[in-house]
Order: C-alpha cells, then structure tokens, then sequence
C-alpha cells in the first residue's frame, strides 16, 4: 500500500505531461502559433499631479470674460485640470536625456498631468495611431498649456519628434500641442514598460518624466 501511494502522484504527473504535450502540438498542428500573454509584470501604473507655474495673480482676467469652452474629449481622470490658467502656460522646450525627459513650462498659472503606458499612440480627436518608435509608449499629458504666448516666453517651436540617443532608454519624444488646452507627449521607450516617476520643478517650471533603467 505505500508504494501504491508513492507511485500515484508520478501517474498523475505523466498524465498531465501528456495532455500538455497534446495540447502543444494541436496549436502547432493547427497554424495558430505561440499566443503571446501579459506578464504579471506589466506595468499599469498612472501617475497624475499638478503644479503652479509662475504666478497666476501677476495678470489676472476680467471676471466678465466667459471661460473657454471645455475639452470634452479629455478622460475623467483629467477632470478639474481643463481650462487654461489666468495667463498663458505653455511649453517652452523639450529637452530629452538617457533616461529622462524635460517638458519646460513657462506662464502664469496652474498645469495638470497624467502619465501612463499605452497600447497606441493616438491623439485627442483622431482615431489612427501613430508610430512611435521603441518597444512601449508612455504617453504624457499636458492640461493647462496653450499654444499662445506672451511677452514673457515663447512656446516650444522645435522639431515634433525629437530623436534619443542609439544607447538611450529613450528612443524618441512626439510632441503635439494643442490651442485647445491640452499638449500631448508620447515617449517611444526602448525597454518593455519599465518603472516611471514624475517629478516636477518650481524654477524653472518644468514636468521631469524619468524611465528606470
């Protein structure tokens, strides 16, 4: 009787070894090929936060002025963070490094963002995606920003696809923005979803996204 119960978990073993064997060669038999899965690693993470730029009191508007229309297509996660400051906030520059990128801001008044991984590089208001090069896309959002400028600062008028170094974690940077309130950022990444963090500066003004090595 113990080498009867010594020998059925080995029985059991060679069943299921055979049955994954079956399985493994119906997928190969039937055309369809490795199926690739989501690793419990994936990274899901949103980060979202704000921050002041400049001072928004230094040139307020009349309170008669109507506020501009609101940008319908943001994602609730950007809720409260849609309109303009009291002045214009625009992005003056980006400035990529090995492992991090710089979005400087400079204007009078406060900028919401919200950084997270992407299947595909779409902007607001378009459907077709856009090819961004790396193995993952961090797509960075910008609420807040105008395109509009004042005395004080030009906004960002460099290439729309600012190209990493061959040895860099970042492959690229896209930059779109939009004179409806919002600019758009998607960072070709070469690693697969490494870890993130956003930081932000006061002077100069600026949102830091920084990619693990």
């Amino acid at each position: 009787m113990y080498d009867g119960h010594r020998r059925a978990p080995v029985a059991l073993s060679a069943v299921g070894s055979l049955m994954l064997g079956l399985a493994a060669g119906c997928a190969g038999a039937g055309g369809s090929g490795p199926v690739d899965e989501v690793s419990a690693d994936t990274n899901y993470t949103t980060v979202t936060g704000s921050l002041v730029v400049g001072n928004p009191m230094s040139n307020p508007r009349p309170t008669v002025e109507a506020l501009p229309p609101a940008v319908t297509e943001l994602p609730p996660i950007l809720d409260g963070a849609r309109f303009p400051g009291a002045s214009p906030v625009g992005v003056t520059d980006v400035l990529v490094e090995e492992f991090s990128v710089e979005f400087g801001l400079a204007g009078n008044g406060p900028v919401s963002y919200t950084v997270r991984y992407v299947d595909e590089a779409i902007r607001y208001g378009t459907s077709e995606p856009l090819a961004v090069p790396g193995r993952s896309v961090l797509q960075v959002d910008l609420s807040g920003t105008s395109t509009d400028s004042d005395d004080t600062f030009s906004s960002y008028a460099g290439p729309e696809r600012v190209r990493g170094g061959a040895e860099s974690a970042i492959a690229s940077v896209d930059f779109l923005a939009d004179p409806g309130g919002i600019s758009q950022a998607f960072i070709g990444v070469a690693a697969d979803r490494p870890a993130f963090t956003v930081t932000t500066t006061e002077e100069p003004a600026a949102v830091v996204v920084t990619v693990e090595n």
